[in-house]
């Protein structure tokens, strides 16, 4: 009797213990799938903003959405604050088993951090700063840029054109160069003037650049590197053309030429995807551009003439059959060769030392001295 209260012991002590394993397997592997399922997005401007955040936001939002998975976001997540560090650990705690980083001073910020989420991919749309468990994703603006650069040369009589721009990175340097050189092919005699205004969002800042730049470097078309679109706004007050960034614009006057833009969902599909196969974090960097089709401009106004577009459209076949924006003889404005005749500068000098100026380029302290 004794024996077999024993052996009854032993079998319920059996079943509690299997029961324990069962539902930690099952516990464990709902709260991986759960994990793997959403996705984290940290933005240092508003997810609504009409800009570089939006567009992030509405990017990342439909590919999730097309996906299957969830998607967090943190927004108004200012850079060097402090505020992108609590960032990732509430979406870590939240559950996202991957971060996506969209402003240029986060993964600098997050380097030691990530290192206590093994179990988390993070990818930064920026090159600088890499890390072993930071992937890296973005477009060839620059490409865009140079095609928009041809457009601004064409039209401007001044033979000036204004770049409002936020700081001196890889980055804006990049599209600074590749502007001026569109801007040259489409009239040699054109100059960009650059105005720095230290802030990715400032429209007090931005709409005074783009007073200076116009009233007092005579420049009659303007473009920036910003987040939001207040330069196009300052131009078309001032009656100069505009090309604008990020987004297409409405409701204004033809002086409004084009715009860059970037299909952020087909980005964000691709680079979701990747993660969701489980190769999210063989820190890869992806880095595309007209041949998938994600950068282009946005319709022209009737101001870009028939003779303007071809000359683009003629630049634009040139890259996709394998030229680069960045190739033949290049200068930079010390007068120093950057790119031999037959030469095409690399994309890891492209990504990581653009710390140099083409021929060309001016700045607006040097235009009022």
């Amino acid at each position: 009797m004794g024996c077999n209260k024993y052996k009854n012991l032993l079998l319920v002590a059996a079943l509690i213990l299997l029961i324990v394993i069962l539902l930690f397997i099952f516990f464990v592997g709902r709260s991986g799938e759960e994990r793997e399922q959403t996705i984290g997005m940290v933005l240092s401007g508003s997810a609504q903003e009409n800009g570089w955040n939006g567009m992030n936001y509405e990017g990342a939002k439909a590919a999730c959405t097309k996906l299957g998975v969830n998607l967090l976001v943190k927004d108004n997540v200012a850079e060097y604050s402090g505020q992108c560090e609590e960032a990732v650990r509430e979406l870590a705690e939240e559950g996202a088993g991957m971060i996506l980083l969209t402003s240029y001073g986060y993964s600098e910020e997050v380097r030691d951090i990530v290192k206590e989420y093994p179990d988390v991919v993070f990818n930064v749309n920026f090159f600088e700063n890499q890390d072993e468990q930071i992937n890296t994703y973005f477009v060839r603006m620059y490409q865009a840029r140079y095609l928009s650069g041809i457009i601004a040369g064409m039209r401007t009589q001044s033979n000036v054109v204004g770049y409002v721009a936020a700081m001196p990175n890889n980055e804006v340097n990049r599209g600074i160069n590749a502007f001026t050189l569109g801007v040259r092919q489409g009239n040699p005699d054109a100059k960009v003037v650059v105005l720095w205004t230290g802030t990715w969002d400032d429209g007090q800042k931005e709409t005074a650049a783009v007073e200076k730049l116009v009233q007092e470097c005579f420049a009659d078309v303007v473009t920036y590197h910003q987040n939001q679109g207040n330069v196009v706004e300052a131009a078309e007050r001032l009656g100069v053309d505009s090309i604008g960034y990020h987004r297409e614009f409405e409701g204004c006057s033809p002086h409004y030429l084009t715009s860059i833009v970037c299909d952020w969902g087909k980005i964000y599909e691709e680079v979701i995807s990747e993660y969701l196969k489980g190769r999210g974090n063989e820190a890869y960097s992806y880095w595309i551009g007209l041949e998938a089709d994600v950068v282009g401009l946005a319709p022209y106004s009737e101001l870009v003439t028939g003779d303007i577009q071809a000359h683009v459209e003629e630049a634009r076949e040139h890259i996709l059959s394998g030229g680069g924006v960045f190739s033949g003889k290049i200068y930079d404005r010390e007068g120093n060769l950057i790119c031999g005749e037959s030469e095409t500068v690399s994309d890891e000098a492209l990504l990581e030392h653009v710390d140099w100026y083409v021929e060309g380029v001016e700045f607006y302290e040097e235009s009022v001295d």
